[in-house]
């Protein structure tokens, strides 16, 4: 009796779907009909760097846990499908946000998803997707979408915890282009423009969107540090005179304006416009009240 348990034991495992562990979710062939799983393997803590080269250092920054990787064959297209869950819902889509590029969110119903010839990225959860195919055809994007919806409905949903600034109705048009950086290679990889302003920093949360105002154009902020006195230190590189105060602040230079005003010890508000600096000021003062 015990022997035949054991064989059975081990068929159901035979046909079960590889798993990536109980913390990250993989494709599930039985919710996709014709995928196959072809390789699966996981990587955890430094092992990352021995699968990304120069750039496990990111991920990190952004607490990276787990990364589970499939190899599938689907629909006579191959693929290869990266989850990496981070240490949250904010991290993940920062992640997310600082390798975007040149690529098209899916549609609404989607958030948080860009689609390019070659690759599917996107924020769920606390999970950065990346699903890569290999002949860059309509068909293998559309593989790429329908793998996608089958492994999104698997992973548990959680919302973002953003500063209350961008809540304001006002920056609702433009929150796809919201981009978080736990650090300076976020910034490097996100919004390169800014990556003087933060080099006395070693560790911080900015929550950083881009937008335009009437026929302005604008970049507002919003920045956690852990100690105070790089507050000081900002505001000398960024070429404000005189110390931060909870009193908005405005300097302007050669048509560029910029803004910032201190909250306690440790968070920042801080933008940077060209064109009218009334428009612009105008449109900060609820933002940065």
């Amino acid at each position: 009796m015990n022997n035949v348990y054991v064989v059975v034991s081990l068929l159901l495992l035979a046909f079960a779907t590889p798993s990536l562990g109980q913390d990250v979710p993989g494709l599930n062939t039985e919710d996709l009909a014709g995928a196959k799983i072809l390789k699966t393997d996981s990587y955890t803590g430094k092992a990352l760097f021995g699968y990304i080269d120069g750039g496990a250092e990111l991920y990190h920054e952004y607490g990276f846990k787990k990364l589970g990787r499939q190899e599938i064959s689907y629909s006579k297209e191959k693929f290869v499908l990266e989850i990496y869950q981070m240490a949250g819902a904010n991290e993940a889509y920062g992640i997310f946000s600082v390798q975007r590029f040149k690529c098209i969110p899916l549609d609404s119903t989607l958030p948080n998803t860009c689609l390019s010839k070659y690759q599917l990225q996107a924020a769920v959860g606390d999970c950065y997707l990346s699903i890569i195919n290999e002949s860059g055809s309509a068909a293998a994007q559309k593989g790429s979408v329908e793998i996608y919806r089958s492994l999104h409905a698997r992973i548990k949903q959680q919302r973002l915890q953003l500063p209350q600034m961008f809540q304001n109705d006002m920056l609702k048009p433009f929150m796809r282009n919201l981009v978080i950086a736990q650090g300076p290679l976020g910034i490097q990889n996100g919004y390169p423009d800014w990556l003087s302003y933060f080099e006395s920093f070693e560790t911080f949360t900015l929550f950083l969107l881009p937008l335009d105002v009437g026929r302005s154009h604008l970049v507002v902020a919003y920045v956690r540090i852990p100690c105070c006195g790089e507050v000081e230190e900002f505001a000398q590189l960024a070429g404000f005179e005189g110390p931060l105060t909870e009193t908005l602040r405005t300097e302007s230079k050669d048509g560029t304006h910029m803004f910032a005003r201190k909250l306690g010890k440790q968070i920042l508000l801080f933008a940077v416009g060209k064109g009218s600096r009334a428009e612009l000021t105008e449109f900060l003062q609820p933002l940065f009240r």
